[in-house]
């Protein structure tokens, strides 16, 4: 049987030191935690709720609650937030690592970034005000990132810190929705101007080269299947390492003569942007052995790619079958780690790291491919189908544009290298 809907939601303690409750899918905070106000305003709250049918009324304001619970206690207003629990920093990072388990929950790289991040800032200025980390104390952050904002290893690039320190202003803003600062912090914040190049000593990023077909070729030799048709697609395509390792066999148009791949996520998705990759040649090829199983499923999974390398493993056996451990019978009934069902840009370019180690190349990375791709294609048949085919746009495109791009881009990807 299942278990009936609470009619009253529990109250949490939340690391700002107030109590928290959601109701509606929407956080309410009550003030210090177990403090008699904000147990009245609890209790205000339950009874609006159950009073609506276990719902919220549309127009409902939290600041409501501050006046009835006063009556509710025989006193004056009380704000919610209490005088005796200053917010720090330490609070506003906390409320944004709660968002951000949301918002990054399929972007494992964004995730780590801002789990750092937060680690950081609450390492250096955790107990400080939050209203006193200002402009001066953000820059003082930014030199600690100059210094050894990397562990001890390579310096972080100027822009990558510029990003980092936009991202803190985005921490704090966060906090502004969630009514712990005001915004006139988070307006003080915005006047620290950027790292600019040749005024610091944080190191500039090179200017990424196209990758060596050779080099790229030779890779390949050291690759399992599923990492090869990664490359082989994305050489012909242009596409981002991003885009390949979430391909499904939904995301693929195959109505029609040219297969159409549309990504599910991209790098301007957010904006409304649409992309449409043409997969020809090549990349069709590649594709189609990948294509046989669920639509949803991800076609390029390390749970296939370590399979494979078992079954080679055990091809190449040299021990007999009647001698030493019988296969698969030395494997780890909990291991340290498990394959994931794909592939994301980290995993994909380490594979291909190793096996560039293995091949004795120079080392290159799967962004240069996209590249590689470029440069071809832009000398082939010029900078207009090279846009066509990384899908450089700057407006959201009518069906006369979009069908004209795909042509465009059909005809790059045939001109296109392949591995």
């Amino acid at each position: 049987m299942a278990r009936p809907k609470a009619k009253a939601p529990a109250r949490r303690y939340h690391i700002s030191g107030q109590s928290i409750v959601t109701l509606d899918g929407r956080d309410i905070y009550l003030g210090k935690h177990d403090s008699p106000e904000c147990i009245a305003r609890y209790a205000v709250l339950i009874g609006i709720y159950q009073s609506g049918g276990l719902k919220l009324p549309e127009d409902f304001d939290p600041a409501e609650l501050d006046h009835k619970a006063a009556t509710l206690l025989g006193v004056a207003d009380t704000p919610a937030q209490q005088a005796d629990q200053p917010v720090q920093v330490q609070h506003v990072t906390a409320l944004f690592r709660e968002h951000i388990k949301l918002k990054y929950a399929t972007v494992p790289q964004e995730m780590r970034r801002h789990e750092r991040l937060c680690s950081q800032l609450e390492e250096q200025f955790g107990e400080v005000l939050a209203q006193d980390f200002g402009p001066v104390r953000l820059k003082s952050f930014r030199e600690f990132l100059i210094r050894e904002g990397n562990s001890g290893k390579k310096p972080l690039a100027r822009k990558y810190i510029n990003r980092l320190v936009r991202c803190v202003v985005g921490i704090f803003r966060h906090a502004v929705a969630g009514e712990l600062i005001g915004i006139d912090l988070v307006h003080r914040l915005e006047t620290l101007e950027a790292l600019r190049n040749g005024q610091t000593s944080a190191p500039e990023v090179p200017a990424v080269e196209p990758a060596n077909i050779e080099d790229v070729r030779k890779t390949a030799e050291h690759l399992s299947p599923i990492i090869k048709a990664m490359l082989r697609i994305q050489i012909a395509t242009g596409a981002r390492p991003s885009e390949i390792c979430i391909m499904r066999p939904c995301d693929i148009d195959r109505t029609g003569d040219i297969w159409i791949y549309h990504p599910s996520r991209h790098k301007t998705s957010f904006r409304g942007k649409a992309k449409a990759i043409p997969l020809v040649n090549d990349a069709r090829e590649a594709v189609t052995e990948f294509l046989q199983r669920a639509p949803d499923a991800f076609c390029f999974s390390p749970k296939e790619a370590m399979a494979w390398r078992h079954a080679v493993a055990a091809a190449n056996r040299v021990t007999p079958d009647s001698c030493g451990n019988r296969v698969g019978s030395n494997r780890k009934e909990t291991p340290k780690s498990v394959p994931r069902d794909r592939y994301d840009t980290s995993s994909y370019r380490q594979a291909i790291q190793r096996a560039a180690r293995r091949a004795s190349v120079r080392q290159w990375h799967p962004y240069q491919l996209r590249h590689l791709t470029a440069t071809v294609v832009r000398a082939a048949l010029g900078i207009e189908e090279a846009r066509a085919l990384l899908g450089h746009s700057t407006a959201l495109m009518t069906a006369h544009y979009a069908r004209e791009s795909i042509e465009a881009a059909t005809r790059a990807a045939a001109a296109a290298p392949k591995l």
